[in-house]
């Protein structure tokens, strides 16, 4: 009888610790899909305006993105519905919500199909297109993030497939693990191509000027400014200093007879003086 007893509190803790890993699992995903989501559409709108990236790189990054940021929406849903329902397992059905279901899946495989169309374009643009070659380094952060995506999929499968145990506590982790390499891959979009991150310093810094969030950045812009100006006069100074031909330097010590314009302007109408009064005279 004890040992039954046993068992059944051990079968009980056990659960319980299942249940807070699952809800901790869905917290955090929930919040780095709310991370993602902003990320995404301003990948978008990065991507979608400019100029500097071929029309077939631009449409498969806009691709990405979408389904990124679909993915993300769909997650953050079934991790809220989490705590709503309080039943972290129940919400993985979606029975509740079949288009998010669809819409979910969508984003899931869609995004898995992502790096055999770079890779396909990839080889294309090395053959036809050379001028886009130099884009291929930026890839490669997205590229291994995508193929560990492919990998935690393919986990998943295999788990369910083979029917092994703890399933819903691996597909919770390896769903999380989604979330962070989606996230990470659009900001790597941003971040590891040099136009990109161009223009998103040029709109923060339009932002912030039209907010101001912080009053000592105008303050410190303004110093910035003043440093810059009177190095760029000490630059043009030194310039003119050094432009100064030999016939206005002394022979012996090498100074400059004629410093700056004000008093050159001021030794010749001492002469014109001079020559005036003679001519009186």
């Amino acid at each position: 009888m004890s040992s039954v007893n046993n068992t059944t509190i051990s079968t009980t803790t056990t659960d319980h610790e299942n249940v807070v890993f699952l809800f901790l699992g869905g917290a955090i995903e929930l919040l780095i899909s709310l991370a993602a989501i902003p990320v995404s559409l301003v990948n978008l709108f990065l991507v979608a305006r400019t100029s500097v990236i071929h029309p077939n790189m631009k449409a498969i990054l806009i691709f990405q993105s979408f389904l990124i940021l679909l993915r993300a929406f769909c997650r953050g849903i079934i991790c809220l519905f989490k705590f709503i329902l309080w039943d972290p397992i129940g919400a993985e059905s979606m029975h509740f919500f079949p288009f998010l279901a669809i819409f979910n899946f969508i984003g899931i495989y869609g995004r898995n199909f992502v790096p055999h169309i770079l890779i396909i374009e990839r080889i294309m643009a090395t053959l036809l297109l050379s001028e886009n070659i130099r884009i291929g380094k930026q890839l490669i952060p997205p590229l291994l993030l995508h193929l560990l995506t492919i990998l935690t999929s393919t986990v998943i499968i295999l788990w369910s497939y083979f029917q092994w145990p703890h399933y819903y506590q691996m597909y919770n982790l390896l769903s999380t693990l989604n979330a962070v390499t989606g996230f990470l891959i659009e900001l790597s979009i941003i971040t590891c191509h040099p136009f990109l991150r161009k223009d998103l310093c040029q709109i923060w810094n339009h932002f912030g000027k039209m907010f101001p969030l912080c009053p000592n950045n105008r303050r410190i812009a303004d110093q910035t400014s003043a440093a810059y100006f009177d190095n760029k006069m000490a630059a043009v100074s030194n310039k003119n200093t050094a432009a100064i031909g030999i016939a206005q330097r002394d022979l012996i010590s090498g100074k400059a007879l004629i410093i700056d314009q004000p008093k050159s302007d001021e030794h010749f109408s001492m002469l014109l003086q001079a020559w005036e009064s003679h001519i009186k005279l």
